[in-house]
């Protein structure tokens, strides 16, 4: 009963002081988009943002001491697994790059313009819409910003990852984007590619190693009632989240990629070849730490799509 009353009272306290940051998160968000990113590169405010959001849900983030160091130096297309909205806090406060994500983000109100403001980038996941997507990362990329992003299209309810999809990937490889005038874009940047793995640590000082109810608390992938969510969240006194990451990579050495059958004939398949190996790699990599021992992925379904649950080519394929 005494546990039952302080996490109520911890949420009901970080509750009212995210009700009464909301005016000034605003605030924030709105100079960074109307003025300081208009003449400099600086994330400072962004960053204090996802920081001050992590200290409110508890959340620590801590490199693993096997994590290669974070490139800062290229331009960088950071690929993580995805299994909470958490993550975008976790790696917004340690990474300085752009989001690429979901569109439908762009439509909620209040939370569009704050994602505008850091100039998040909406992708609309139909495959017809994918020239327009790899425009908006190239563009992003050709402005000297760094891009984050999570291949499998969604979340995944366990430390099992879902296949992480090539098409975006395909721009370092040569391939083009389209915008919505119909005008070509193409990257004028060197890109290199960092794998991230997000990895639950402990919750509550609880080792979450094996642990599907402490990882639960991270993800709450089956908890359908948002508010319910968020309070949730709000009574975990603390979440340590490890990330590790991984050395960077390049498009160069996965160029002589062999297509798979079924893409033989698409005009995109040397550069689509090139594409699914380089990521296949990256979600390698990040399983070894998240899911050790997954070799093989499968397409997730993507949320208001049809799902499609053929099974994808073993890495390297």
């Amino acid at each position: 009963m005494l546990q039952k009353l302080r996490d109520n009272t911890r949420a009901t306290i970080r509750a009212a002081i995210g009700i009464a940051a909301f005016v000034p998160v605003l605030a924030l968000t709105a100079f960074q988009g109307f003025v300081v990113s208009k003449v400099s590169h600086n994330t400072a405010i962004p960053n204090l943002i996802y920081k001050g959001l992590g200290k409110l849900l508890g959340v620590k983030v801590a490199f693993n001491k096997a994590s290669a160091p974070v490139e800062k130096h290229k331009r960088t297309w950071f690929v993580a697994n995805h299994q909470s909205i958490i993550d975008f806090v976790v790696l917004g406060s340690t990474l300085n790059a752009t989001f690429a994500g979901k569109g439908d983000i762009l439509k909620w109100p209040v939370v569009a313009q704050m994602a505008r403001a850091v100039k998040y980038i909406g992708l609309r996941r139909s495959a017809e819409f994918n020239p327009q997507s790899r425009a908006k990362v190239i563009k992003n990329f050709n402005d000297d910003y760094n891009t984050i992003v999570f291949p499998e299209a969604t979340t995944t309810p366990t430390n099992k990852m879902a296949l992480f999809r090539a098409p975006l990937f395909t721009i370092l490889f040569g391939e083009k984007g389209q915008d919505k005038e119909g005008k070509e874009v193409s990257l004028d940047k060197d890109v290199v590619v960092q794998p991230v793995a997000i990895k639950v640590l402990s919750v509550n000082g609880q080792d979450a190693t094996n642990r599907p109810d402490l990882h639960d608390c991270y993800a709450m992938y089956n908890e359908n009632q948002t508010l319910k969510r968020i309070w949730r969240r709000l009574k975990i006194k603390e979440m340590t989240v490890e990330l590790t990451a991984f050395p960077t990579m390049k498009a160069a050495d996965y160029q002589d990629a062999e297509p798979a059958p079924k893409d033989k004939e698409l005009p995109n398949a040397k550069e689509l070849a090139g594409a699914k190996a380089l990521i296949n790699q990256a979600a390698l990599s990040i399983a070894s730490v998240v899911n050790p021992g997954q070799t093989t992925f499968e397409k997730a379904a993507i949320p208001g799509q049809p799902a499609k649950p053929a099974p994808a080519p073993t890495p390297g394929a």
